[in-house]
């Protein structure tokens, strides 16, 4: 049938643009994989092969060509760089991360924040619309701030926490459970037996709790009397309105540890009248990098980032769009890091 079959031959057959064509035999990750292999399954039909000349020759064009046309995804927040978007290592670290791998994967990035004088909902749809997105990361939205409604149903979606809004999409996101399990039981081989938990009312609630759930848990293996609820900070609560509810959290359990999610932990227990360590001890459950003032666990949030977008392009290539039957859950662990304000308890004591 077809005597020497063309790019435009194959396009024909597998009912497509010759440009995507092009695209999916070379590999192009915009092509998603059924497109793929339909292409290919209609170049095979036909006997189409690839002409190698021309591709050696015109091989700097389409590397020019590709940098025009290359995806973009959309990594949106609601917070803004003008109150603190990058200079939050948490923030910054995810967005770093899902950036690189963006770049391995042939996209390209686009931060947008939802925030008054920034994005609204209108805007934003008709931004990603003028720009062919259809990929979005909800990057972990603060509960007190704005939230974002989009017609779900158009777009490829990954949630980085954000478990307190909709939509129910599937979320990637640091291991906060077996976080406060792991620095708890590091603690208790150190030799500390009463150890309290400190957190953000609203860090609890984009995690759905998962900080209170650890240290359930780690509990569970200590006696009742070393047992002690956790204390949250309320929402919009800066340091200096913490201190003195850690001063009398302390106080009121006799606690000699302390972890906490806020990486001025050492500072804050130090405001409230305590030595550290030789009264009480602390860890940072969300370090982001590993210190030698401060114990704790460092996150790897900067891997988070990467596997959020891994999990979105995923989806782009499947054409999965919408809130799915069933969301999946990938938690990213991180690692105990020793530091001296949570030196062993036997040193913690000769130095007082």
């Amino acid at each position: 049938m077809y005597a020497h079959p063309t790019i435009k031959d194959v396009a024909r057959v597998a009912g497509v643009h010759f440009t995507t064509v092009s695209m999916a035999l070379r590999g192009h990750p915009s092509i998603p994989a059924t497109t793929r292999e339909r292409i290919i399954a209609a170049a095979n039909r036909i006997g189409y092969q690839r002409n190698r000349v021309f591709s050696a020759l015109s091989s700097q064009r389409r590397n020019r060509q590709e940098e025009q046309f290359r995806p973009r995804l959309a990594y949106v927040a609601n917070r803004s760089p003008a109150s603190g978007l990058i200079m939050r290592p948490h923030h910054r670290l995810l967005i770093e991360g899902a950036r690189h791998r963006a770049e391995e994967l042939g996209y390209e990035l686009d931060v947008l924040s939802v925030e008054k004088g920034y994005y609204s909902a209108a805007t934003l749809q008709a931004y990603l619309k003028e720009h062919s997105i259809t990929g979005i990361i909800i990057g972990a939205f603060e509960p007190e701030r704005e939230s974002l409604t989009l017609p779900w149903d158009e777009f490829s979606i990954v949630k980085v926490d954000s478990r307190h809004m909709d939509p129910a999409a599937s979320i990637v996101s640091i291991d906060q459970m077996n976080g406060v399990r792991d620095a708890f039981e590091r603690l208790r081989a150190l030799g500390y037996r009463r150890i309290g938990l400190a957190v953000g009312a609203k860090d609890e609630e984009m995690t759905d709790g998962l900080h209170h759930a650890g240290l359930l848990l780690a509990q569970s293996a200590v006696p009742t009397s070393e047992q002690f609820p956790p204390l949250l900070f309320p929402v919009g609560s800066l340091a200096g309105d913490a201190v003195p509810l850690i001063r009398d959290y302390i106080v009121a359990h006799r606690l000699d540890a302390l972890l906490c999610n806020w990486t001025n932990i050492r500072d804050m227990i130090g405001q409230a009248g305590f030595a550290v360590p030789e009264r009480v001890a602390c860890a940072c459950l969300c370090l982001a990098r590993c210190s030698p003032n401060l114990a704790g666990i460092v996150s790897n949030l900067f891997l988070v980032g990467e596997r959020a977008v891994t999990l979105l392009a995923a989806q782009l290539r499947a054409e999965q769009r919408g809130i799915p039957d069933v969301a999946s859950r990938t938690y990213v662990r991180g690692n105990w890091c020793d530091g001296d304000s949570a030196p062993p308890k036997s040193k913690s004591v000769r130095k007082s």
